[in-house]
């Protein structure tokens, strides 16, 4: 913090570099542009989180399950999402799942709201990062309750609990404390992931930033103020992980 603190000052005070902050912070409207962005920015990546969670457990019992279809499928999931850039997954969800899913309920005579749901850049983004957050989650779920000694499954089997039972009681509650960190960190990634979104015109801070760029043609006045809005975001979400970690722990 330091480090860039001294950096952010020397560039601040660079010899003949001027910079006009009132064109940007000085005007309502391009206040209001920066946050609205960073409104969007919370919401998309509250609920792609929550959406990451589902998938992810559903997908890490499904890359555990010894049923031999259901086990590859998660297998599919996980190496087909992980495999992808996510660009291009976002691309492919808003111009190519969202179009044929529109056109499919319009032929089904499906009411305007569902329809505006569907065709919806924010939910379509959502439904992108999420899909890509569950890939990665599910292998910190899978991998966290691997990493629980498998005698303990086996007794907690022995003592007359079933599968489930021995998960939920046994395993799952101490494969939580390992997850907590990898999680964090997915999160994390997953808020600095939602810029992405902008190239399908989601009205997130990147979305934002540029059009305000456009209108008056500066840079580092919006990309700086830009930077320490997403650290404002991270910084306490990585606080509560190592909280809770020592909680756990």
């Amino acid at each position: 913090m330091v480090v860039l603190g001294g950096l952010g000052t020397f560039l601040l005070n660079m010899p003949g570099q001027r910079y006009d902050w009132r064109a940007i912070w000085g005007e309502s409207g391009n206040r209001s542009l920066m946050l609205e962005g960073l409104w969007i920015t919370l919401e998309v990546s509250f609920w792609a989180m929550v959406l990451a969670l589902v998938l992810g457990l559903v997908g890490g019992l499904m890359r555990m399950s010894r049923r031999v279809v259901i086990n590859q499928l998660g297998t599919i999931y996980v190496e087909l999402v992980r495999g992808t850039p996510l660009l291009v997954q976002i691309m492919i969800v808003y111009y190519g799942f969202a179009v044929a899913m529109g056109r499919t309920f319009e032929a089904m005579g499906a009411p305007e709201s569902v329809l505006a749901l569907v065709q919806s850049r924010k939910v379509m983004g959502v439904l992108a990062l999420g899909v890509f957050g569950g890939a990665y989650v599910a292998e910190i779920f899978r991998a966290a309750v691997e990493s629980v000694d498998k005698g303990q499954r086996e007794a907690a089997i022995a003592q007359g609990m079933t599968h489930g039972q021995a998960m939920r009681f046994v395993l799952f509650p101490q494969a939580l404390r390992r997850m907590v960190p990898p999680l964090a960190g997915q999160f994390v990634s997953l808020v600095k992931d939602s810029s992405l979104l902008s190239v399908i015109s989601v009205g997130e801070l990147i979305f934002q930033s540029n059009q305000i760029r456009t209108s008056t043609l500066s840079t580092f006045e919006v990309l700086l103020p830009l930077a320490v809005l997403y650290l404002l975001i991270t910084f306490p979400l990585s606080v509560m992980a190592r909280r809770l970690e020592v909680r756990l722990t």
